[in-house]
């Protein structure tokens, strides 16, 4: 069966039109949970995409078509999905937008190609599939140093270990965000959001806007990793398939997965844009 990208985009996805400020974009993840938008030319034709990670990377910046990546690749709702699962591979960035005869017809994501390993059922196992070097942290590392990781990184999860080596949890960026610093009426404020504005979660503000501030002095609390990371998560077995972690990825919202070995102990971390490999492999 020849799946093709429009049967695992988003489709009508939000977007916004030049000319337009950074603080809007951010605004427009903010109140639609979302993570990236496409941004159309003043004539209303595909001109480029901006991410929270843009954002997060360059947060003295606020004229969006600056900001903007123009420069990433694009896909048809026609394109198969081996086409697109090259792209990932090659940019590795979370977001390709999808674009017909100039309009803006969807966005899609390496975690929306997990359903297309599910659908082909694909066999390959785990440990051949890591790609990335797992950076795990000791339990009682601080909250302070998993945020200067991230930054030195760009590696948004980390394995916890105990004093034996022994996984404990696993700590994201999400996690930071519970303890951190923000003051929602300050990022209000900033963002020109007013009362009548249209209602969205405070976890879904923080979740765009934590590390934007920090680098803007945010205070992250100093309090050990123990007190916010994810106790006893799920893991996979090496030795698993590629459909085995696509199904509990999908099942729990997760993007990535530690990986054990025969031993029980930790051996790596399996990234939604690893397990999308399997699909061209």
């Amino acid at each position: 069966m020849n799946l093709t990208v429009e049967n695992y985009m988003t489709k009508k996805p939000f977007v916004i039109k030049l000319p337009s400020s950074v603080s809007e974009a951010m605004k427009i993840m903010a109140s639609k949970d979302v993570a990236a938008v496409p941004i159309l030319s003043p004539k209303g034709t595909y001109a480029g995409i901006v991410s929270r990670r843009d954002i997060l990377e360059n947060p003295k910046e606020d004229e969006l078509s600056m900001l903007m990546r123009t420069d990433f690749p694009t896909l048809t709702s026609k394109d198969d999905i081996e086409k697109a699962v090259s792209m990932f591979s090659e940019i590795r960035r979370r977001h390709l937008t999808v674009v017909d005869n100039g309009k803006v017809t969807g966005i899609i994501t390496p975690y929306d190609l997990l359903d297309a390993v599910v659908t082909r059922k694909v066999q390959t196992k785990i440990s051949d599939l890591i790609t990335r070097v797992c950076v795990p942290v000791h339990i009682r590392s601080t909250a302070k140093m998993v945020e200067k990781a991230i930054r030195l990184t760009h590696i948004t999860a980390f394995p916890v270990l105990n004093d034996d080596g022994t996984l404990s949890g696993i700590v994201t960026e999400r996690d930071l965000l519970s303890g951190a610093n923000l003051d929602i009426k300050q990022v209000s404020s900033q963002l020109g959001i007013g009362e009548d504005d249209d209602s969205w979660s405070w976890e879904s503000l923080r979740d765009i806007f934590t590390f934007y501030y920090t680098v803007r002095d945010l205070e992250i609390p100093n309090v050990p990793v123990e007190k916010i990371m994810i106790k006893n998560p799920q893991s996979i077995f090496e030795g698993a398939s590629a459909v085995e972690a696509a199904k509990i990825m999908k099942k729990n919202k997760f993007t990535q997965l530690p990986v054990r070995n025969v031993d029980d102990e930790l051996s790596g971390m399996i990234y939604d844009f690893d397990i999308i490999a399997s699909l061209i492999k």
